[in-house]
């Protein structure tokens, strides 16, 4: 996940940018724009993240690994949500660019998975790491989950989000953990909460009323007492599972066309809401204010 969380940092900052540029010209001509682009930045990030992640690594050639116990499958939530919002960025930009709603759908699912598959494919040739079914899986559970649903409705009605609080935990294992606020918000996995928002107004009450479209009821997973991939004698690993109403930045009522882009590239984020936790030691636990 953690190299995942980082390509979808690169690719948001590459989005804003998109989404900031005029529609004024031919839509062939910004859809060889975009191409240029999008092939610029896929070849720039995946060398980014070889030098980011493996340059100390040993090229042991093509390998897999059974890791779906690893981290209580935190790990692969985080791919999920991951190739959504990249899916999601795309098919923002193709929109943009004047694809229409079902080729932005699809060319946009498309290179989610391209991209993704090609991190697990540079995973697989390093010791240390290895090609994973389970990591696959989750891709395409985050792919399909996007392009579905714009198939079908054009918008998303449920969405994946991402939350963060720091934790003490990541000072016993610095190196898988991380050494600082940023790396702990990609590396620290008992900090990381993803949710499954969904839309209250479209899902539960139909679209025929006036009940803001923007709120959302989020169902949240998060994992705590990990070190290390596997269990440790150090801390007890425990699931925990979250209710808590959410906000919707992609249907917020702006009118403003970029304003309104950068927030769908921003809906990646779970606002801090107020949130019910339930673990199997504590129960249920009630939160005022949830990172």
């Amino acid at each position: 996940m953690k190299t995942k969380l980082l390509a979808l940092f690169l690719i948001i900052t590459l989005n804003s940018t998109w989404a900031q540029q005029p529609n004024d010209s031919i839509v062939l001509r910004n859809v060889k724009i975009m191409a240029g682009g999008g092939a610029v930045v896929y070849a720039g990030s995946m060398v980014a993240l070889n030098q980011l992640w493996f340059k100390d690594c040993p090229w042991v050639g093509f390998h897999t690994i059974n890791d779906n116990s690893d981290w209580l499958q935190m790990d692969k939530f985080g791919h999920a949500t991951t190739a959504y919002h990249i899916n999601l960025l795309g098919n923002e930009s193709l929109r943009l660019i004047g694809l229409d709603a079902k080729q932005s759908a699809l060319y946009s699912g498309a290179f989610s998975l391209l991209y993704m598959t090609s991190i697990e494919l540079m995973d697989a040739g390093y010791e240390g790491w290895g090609f994973s079914w389970g990591d696959m899986a989750a891709d395409l559970g985050g792919t399909t989950l996007y392009t579905v649903q714009q198939l079908l409705w054009d918008e998303q009605r449920i969405s994946l989000k991402y939350s963060f609080h720091p934790t003490e935990y990541a000072q016993y294992n610095p190196n898988d953990l991380g050494d600082n606020l940023m790396s702990h918000a990609l590396k620290d996995y008992n900090g990381i909460t993803i949710w499954a928002s969904f839309n209250v107004k479209e899902i539960l009450l139909g679209t025929e009323n006036n009940f803001p479209e923007w709120i959302t009821l989020d169902f949240g997973y998060g994992a705590k007492g990990m070190i290390a991939p596997q269990p440790t004698n150090d801390f007890e690993r425990v699931r925990q599972f979250y209710l808590s109403p959410g906000i919707d930045l992609a249907k917020l009522p702006i009118e403003n066309r970029y304003l309104k882009a950068l927030l769908r590239a921003l809906s990646f984020i779970k606002l801090p809401t107020p949130a019910l936790e339930y673990n199997v030691n504590d129960k249920f636990v009630w939160h005022w204010l949830y990172f």
